[in-house]
């Protein structure tokens, strides 16, 4: 297999200078670079530049893929519009890492999974366009993504020995039984285990539906606050109306008493694997209950038009083509598993004992009876 790695970065928030272009463009002779997109593709060499000072110098989020393992996601974040101290809790180990840029106006979020047990090699196009998102709900303060990652993270942890068995899982988010097309995705792009997901949502509440009226609490904001909102405004800042709904539903939560606060027993990661592993179990009863019954229902079927169906069989080995034996030797022995459930056996021996004198001319017919085994 040849050697395949893709970057692909995005800038968001504030597209690139003709300048900064420029300089993007001369890190690779396979650059494909926009305003607001660059992408590099290698078959074989590496990526000359360094991710991370990219990421805060010019991009908002950045995408990674090798055809040996590594998964890789960035954010740039305004460290104004997220909470470090709710983050930490997923950083389990290196893979989920966070850090400040060096003006401290950016936090940089780091997913990196090295998984050499990805045997699929997928390439990396298109897929920033199915995560993208990711971005915006971090900054509205869903952390879904996070547990998600944390899911994945902490497993391999534990595999790794760098975590003991009794790490407990961090708060879980609302709404892991309702995610977004972009966690779907990104869940998907990680190859998370359907089961881990499952179990972990049986400990979360689902999504709030009635959103907070935000607008009856702008009077519990002081004069100062006031007047800092609006100069803000003036001077055009980005997302301030998402800085402005947070303060006001720190009013609103404080009033309800933290309400929506789900307060639930937290996990440990061995026990999360236990129950992902118990599920796994009885999803493979469920299957298999289901798979018998259907079969059971299709014997059920078949036994009320069983004359029909021999009367099909002799005029399929009439027309003496190839085909039309295999799909005769199909019904033969949909009809002898048949004969053994009902156990009427001799009823199907005696007609195959017809066929076999009918059609002693047809070789390549009793050829297949023959090696079918049908009868001893």
């Amino acid at each position: 297999m040849s050697e395949y790695q893709y970057y692909e970065f995005r800038a968001i928030d504030q597209p690139l200078t003709e300048e900064q272009k420029e300089v993007v463009s001369s890190l690779s002779s396979r650059a494909y670079v926009t305003s607001h997109q660059a992408s590099f593709v290698y078959n074989y060499g590496d990526f000359r530049g360094d991710e991370e000072q990219l990421m805060k110098d010019y991009f908002d989020i950045m995408l990674y893929m090798s055809n040996w393992g590594t998964r890789r996601l960035m954010f740039r974040i305004p460290s104004s519009l997220i909470d470090v101290e709710q983050v930490a809790p997923f950083c389990i180990s290196e893979i989920i890492d966070h850090n400040f840029t060096d003006d401290r106006k950016n936090i940089i979020l780091d997913l990196n999974f090295h998984d050499g047990e990805h045997d699929d090699w997928i390439e990396g196009e298109g897929w920033l366009d199915e995560l993208v998102f990711l971005r915006e709900e971090l900054i509205q303060g869903d952390f879904r993504v996070l547990y998600l990652v944390w899911l994945k993270a902490a497993e391999k942890a534990l595999e790794m020995e760098e975590i003991d068995e009794n790490t407990l899982e961090p708060p879980v988010p609302n709404g892991l039984k309702q995610l977004s097309n972009a966690q779907k995705n990104y869940a998907r792009y990680l190859d998370l285990d359907e089961a881990m997901i499952n179990i972990a949502s049986e400990n979360c509440n689902d999504l709030q539906n009635d959103e907070i009226n935000t607008e009856k609490w702008i009077s519990k904001l002081s004069e100062e606050e006031k007047c800092n909102f609006l100069v803000r405004l003036s001077r055009k800042e980005k997302n301030l109306s998402i800085l402005l709904n947070r303060r006001l539903h720190e009013f609103a939560l404080k009033e309800q008493n933290q309400k929506i606060i789900n307060f639930v027993e937290k996990r440990t990661i061995s026990k999360l694997i236990e129950l992902a592993k118990e599920w796994h179990q009885k999803k493979k009863k469920e299957e298999r209950e289901k798979a018998e019954l259907a079969h059971k229902k299709k014997l059920e079927l078949l036994a009320t038009k069983k004359t029909q169906v021999w009367n099909d069989i002799y005029s399929l080995i009439e027309e003496k083509k190839s085909r039309s034996y295999d799909k005769a030797l199909d019904l033969l022995k949909a009809l002898h598993e048949l004969a053994l459930s009902q156990g009427d056996f001799q009823t199907f021996r005696k007609h195959i004992e017809k066929i076999q004198h009918m059609y002693s001319n047809r070789p390549a017919m009793l050829r297949r009876i023959r090696n079918s085994r049908l009868i001893e």
